[in-house]
């Protein structure tokens, strides 16, 4: 279920166990570029304050990141897989984490899509 939510879902950066990945429906790979995993903290910090106009600009810019890191050519199959391996090997609070983080997101592309 966790792996079918984020096919359906733009790309983004999440932090999960520690790490940081692109995911979403055309990207599974890890971020490995510092600025954009700052801008992950920073977007979670703005947004646990409640700093609407910096977590805008945050969001912002990891979907930019998340449309940078996009590899070509796309596979959809490669794609699943991963996502599907990563998601298997995710402890209980390291699911609920991140799912916690899907919905953030899918709040925020309500608000500033």
């Amino acid at each position: 279920m966790l792996v079918e939510k984020l096919l359906t879902m733009p790309g983004f950066i999440y932090e999960v166990s520690g790490n940081y990945y692109y995911l979403g429906k055309w990207i599974c790979k890890m971020c490995t570029d510092t600025d954009a995993s700052d801008c992950v903290m920073m977007y979670q910090m703005c947004r646990r304050a409640g700093e609407e106009p910096d977590t805008n600009l945050y969001f912002q810019k990891i979907r930019a990141y998340s449309d940078f890191a996009l590899e070509v050519p796309y596979n959809p199959i490669r794609i699943r897989e991963d996502m599907e391996a990563l998601a298997d090997h995710l402890t209980d609070s390291e699911r609920e984490h991140l799912q916690g983080q899907i919905q953030n997101v899918e709040e925020d592309i309500q608000k500033y899509s």
